[in-house]
Parts: C-alpha cells; structure tokens; sequence
C-alpha cells in the first residue's frame, strides 16, 4: 500500500502565519537542555566502578523521564504546525456585491487642450479620473471617449487596474475624427449598461461643454428613455483660453479668428436638471467627487448579488493537528505518563515508490506562479519562464528571453484570441512568417475587432512578400551567372574549333601547352570564384535576415509598448469599420473641429 500525494498539493502547500515557525527553535533548545540535565554523571558514577554500575544503579528511571520530553516535544511541534496555518486548497467564497455601474464619458476634443487648467484641460481631467478609479473599491465600471466620433476605451469591468494603465495614453491626438460630439457616447454608455443589464446604472460625462441646443435635446431624449442617472462634471473657465498647435500657433476658424473655447456652464446645468442629474465644476480638492458619487437617495442602489470568486481564503489543516495533540495532553495527567497510545505505523506506509517532487524553502511561501511574477518584475525573464506553471505567463516570458520556440509551444495551449495572437509574434519573430500569418487569420476569426492581430498580420506578409521578392532575385541573379558561363564556354569552344581549322599543326604541337595553362588557371579561376561567392552571398542574406528581424522587433516592440498608438490604431480601424457600414457620426456642431 502507498500513499500518493497529488501534486496540486505540494504546488499550494504553504503557511499562512510562518513566523509561528520560529517557536520551534526554543522547544529544541528546550528538550536538548532537559536532556542534557537527565544524562549527566551522577556521584555513584566517579565511586564505583563501571562494571558494576548496571548492577547496582537503575537507570529505567531516566528513560522513564525521557518519555514525557519527547512527548512534550511532539505536542510542541505539532501544535507550532498548527499554529502556523498549513493550507493547499483555496476555496470559492460566496460574496454579495452592490450592483454598482459607473459609465466614465471622457471628452477628448481638441478644446480640451485648453491650458485655462494648470497645465490643460486633459492633465487634469486623467488626474481626477485617477482619483475615480481609486475610489472604485466596488461594483463596475467602463471608460468611453469622445471626439466627432466616439469609441470604447475598456467595457464594464471590476479591473479598474486595467483602465488606469490606459489613462496616461489619453489624448485629443488619438482620435479619428476631431470634433465634440457627445451623443453616441452616450448611447453607447447606454448599451453597456444595457448589455450588463444594469437596473441602476450611472454615467458620468466629463466634457468641457456640448454645443448647441440639439445636442442638448438628444442627450435628455436618451436619458428620460432609462433609469440611468446623468452626472456631469464641468472642465475649464469661463474666460477660456487659446488652443496652441504643434507648431506654436493658435487654432482658428474658418474666418481666421482665434478659436477660444470657454465652459458653457448654462447648458450643462440645464441638461442635468432636465434629467434630475447632477452636475459640478472639476476641483482641485476631492469636493467634486464627494458631490457627484455620492449616491443618490431617489434611486434604489441597495441591490446586491451573490458571486462566487475565489480569494486568498484557503481551508486550514492545522485544526486536523490538534486532534493527534489531544491524546498526548490527556496522557500527561496519568501518574508515571503512562505511555501506552498506538502510534506504530507501518514504515512502507509511507515510503513513497515514486519520484518525489523537489521541495525548496521558498516554496513554503509562494508558490511557483509568484516566484515566477517576481522574477519577471526583476527582468530575469528565462528564470521565470522556468518557474511559471501557467502557459500564458510562461510563454510572456519566454518571449521576453526571446525563446521564442517555447513561446510558441506555450502559447499554443491558450485557444483565445489573444493566445493566437502572441503565438503568431513568436512565430514571426522566430521567421516561420506563413505559420505567423495563419496564427493571426485564427485570431482573428475568433475576434473580427482584434485590430492588433490584423496589423501585425499586415506587417508580417508585407515582409513575407519581401523575403519572397528577394529569394526570386537571388534565383535570377544564379540563372543569369549559369547563363554567362554556359556563353563563354560556348564562345571559347567556337574559338578553338576556329584555331583548329586554320592551323591544325599548329594546334597539334602547342596543344600540350595549353593544356597545362588551363590546368593551372583553372584552379585559381575556380578558387577565386568560390571565395568571391563565399564573401558576397552569405553576407547579404545575413544582412538581409538581421534588417527583417529588426523591423519585425521594432514594429511589435512598438504596438506592445506604446498604449496611446494602441487605441489610436483600434479607433481608426473602428471608424474605417462605421464608414463602410454606413454608421459612422459625423460633427454635429456646426462643422467645428474643437
């Protein structure tokens, strides 16, 4: 009979209180003193003579002490076990969440480069939308952008990390259409509340003013049609201030006049009372928020659903621990410490037959995937590729250490669209460019707005055209020097057959000479040609193969580590997308760009 200990087990094993461990060294020290105490030599020992001592002195007495120390000792070390919270099993914990949806509508017209704000308009409209986020502790919550057109920056989601990360990339620059047209912002915020089916949903439009009386209509038109509540929060002055270009100048219209655009407070205002909204100038103080996020006691934010999400709540052993110190306990009031409990266990029992897993000291701690995190935070990428367990992990890992073939191995066990995706940059950057393309075409299939994917795959058969373009280049240019060859054998071939037929005796008695200056030309031709063709063609194809795989390096290092080119590319792809389909918006506010 063994006992096989599944690997899960060892993989989660860790305490949750391992400084309690610490109170093992003053139980051995403990027992090795008590010890120590009961061995000493007695006075019976220096008078008497060792052969006799057996016979005239009882030593049970000292084994008999020595029993309760080691009982003493493993109810010590058991309880310190115990004490210290071994766990390997974490478990999914019912939690009740307040159905909080909390739609962010960001203006990104071109009047928010204003500098009326310290230093603009945007700088400090993403510096209160970081101070949002941090007050998102619970519920969900998305970001939508806005210019002539409007797109979605991140959906409903409780991974307000993820929408921070993005903040910094916004910008006026990234938006395919200028203009300030906040009416399909709204309705799409209105959709992805919708979508979540959200009974008390919120959106708060961050603008520094709508334009016109329509606007103005449509957007209480789309709020009266919803229980959704409308906050708005004003961005800039009432003076305004001029907008300066990349160059230095100041926009202007289409009259030449310089563009100052100003807070138009009236209408805002009366937007939200039209809509029994809310609305409050953007402070430097947290003033705004209190006003603005506080919940509204018309409306019925108490509903809370019951979810099941795993957190670091593991089911502790140690307890189980307790059971086997009882019995050592109750044994300690019997006089004599009558040790007579059935502790005998087989020693095959637990002898393990298998290949036992290696345990190091920090795997008491953390466990592989947060050896391997930390690691990677430390940039020593080909240690974490050999500690991260999950694939998607190791295989960004992986990539990093520019392995790319077990990038590859590992990214194939993820079937997602994003799995394909890094699966295809692995196979691109490792030059397999056709397996690379067909990675993207699978990526895509699974999701037709993976604009990433779709970039990548364009880069990736312009240089598969490339290699191709070249490769047939190299093939002419071999055809071209077997042809020229095959000419001049033929031209010396008519010469000598010309020599022949003039002077044939002539021929005949220098033929020995020219066959020895053939022999001793031909070879230094030959060698010449062969080291020429060795210098000139590797060279190129390295050189060729080192430029492809730095633009290759260069274009993806740039999509991954450049956000604000990142949704500059997905709005673009999602406008071209609206204007084929016929449902792109277009300014609506009188033809101005700001």
């Amino acid at each position: 009979m063994e006992i096989l200990i599944p690997a899960s087990i060892i993989q989660d094993f860790h305490f949750l209180r391992p400084l309690w461990l610490l109170a093992l060294i003053p139980a051995l020290i403990f027992i090795i003193a008590m010890w120590r105490v009961n061995s000493n030599i007695t006075a019976w020992d220096k008078a008497i003579d060792k052969s006799l001592l057996p016979f005239l002195l009882d030593r049970s007495k000292n084994a008999a002490q020595r029993t309760p120390l080691l009982m003493l000792f493993t109810a010590w070390i058991l309880s310190t076990i115990a004490i210290a919270g071994p766990v390997w099993e974490q478990l999914p914990q019912p939690v009740q969440k307040r159905e909080d949806a909390l739609v962010i509508v960001m203006d990104l017209s071109l009047s928010m480069f204003a500098p009326d704000h310290n230093p603009s308009r945007i700088d400090l409209a993403k510096r209160k939308l970081r101070d949002i986020l941090t007050l998102r502790e619970e519920g969900q919550t998305a970001l939508v952008v806005y210019a002539g057109d409007a797109h979605t920056v991140t959906p409903l989601t409780d991974d307000v990390v993820t929408i921070d990360a993005l903040v910094p990339s916004l910008s006026p620059n990234i938006m395919p259409l200028f203009g300030s047209n906040p009416v399909p912002a709204i309705d799409m915020a209105i959709n992805l509340l919708d979508d979540i089916e959200s009974s008390d949903g919120r959106i708060l439009l961050m603008t520094d003013g709508i334009s016109g009386f329509d606007q103005e209509l449509l957007i209480t038109e789309q709020i009266q049609e919803t229980n959704y509540e409308l906050l708005v929060m004003g961005i800039g002055t009432e003076q305004g201030a001029p907008i300066r270009t990349s160059d230095g100048s100041f926009l202007t219209d289409e009259n030449g006049a310089m563009v100052v655009p100003t807070l138009n407070k009236n209408v805002l205002q009366s937007l939200t009372s039209r809509v029994n909204g809310r609305y409050h100038d953007i402070q430097l103080s947290d003033a705004d928020l209190a006003f603005l996020l506080t919940e509204n006691p018309l409306l019925n934010n108490e509903q809370l659903t019951e979810v099941e999400e795993e957190f670091d709540v593991w089911n502790e052993a140690g307890p189980f621990l307790l059971l086997i110190v009882l019995p050592f306990c109750a044994m300690s009031f019997r006089r004599g410490w009558l040790f007579s409990f059935p502790l005998v266990i087989s020693a095959g029992l637990l002898t393990p037959t298998k290949p036992v897993h290696a345990f190091e000291w920090l795997d008491l701690w953390k466990t592989k995937d947060q050896q391997g995190a930390e690691a990677y935070a430390n940039e020593n990428h080909e240690v974490a590729a050999a500690l991260f367990e999950t694939p998607d992990w190791r295989g960004t890992a992986s990539y990093r250490a520019q392995n790319y073939e077990t990038a590859i191995a590992a990214f194939s066990a993820s079937d997602t669209p994003d799995g394909h995706y890094n699966r295809g940059n692995a196979l691109a950057l490792a030059g397999n460019y056709p397996e690379a393309i067909a990675a993207y075409d699978v990526a895509i299939e699974m999701d037709s707005e993976h604009s990433d994917a779709i970039y990548n795959k364009e880069i990736v058969e312009r240089l598969l055209e490339q290699q191709e373009s070249e490769e047939g280049e190299n093939q002419d240019g071999e055809n071209q020097e077997n042809q020229s060859e095959q000419n001049s054998q033929s031209e010396s071939e008519e010469q000598n057959q010309n020599s022949e037929n003039q002077d044939q005796e002539s021929q005949e008695g220098n033929e020995d000479q020219q066959q020895d200056e053939q022999q001793n030309e031909a070879p230094e031709e030959q060698e010449s040609s062969e080291s020429n063709s060795e210098q000139n063609t590797p060279s190129q194809a390295s050189n060729e193969e080192f430029e492809e795989q730095q633009s290759l390096e260069q274009w993806l290092r740039r999509i991954e580590d450049d956000p604000g080119e990142l949704l500059r590319r997905k709005f673009r792809y999602q406008y071209r997308q609206r204007q084929l389909n016929g449902t792109a918006n277009s300014i609506q506010n009188g033809g101005q760009i700001w």
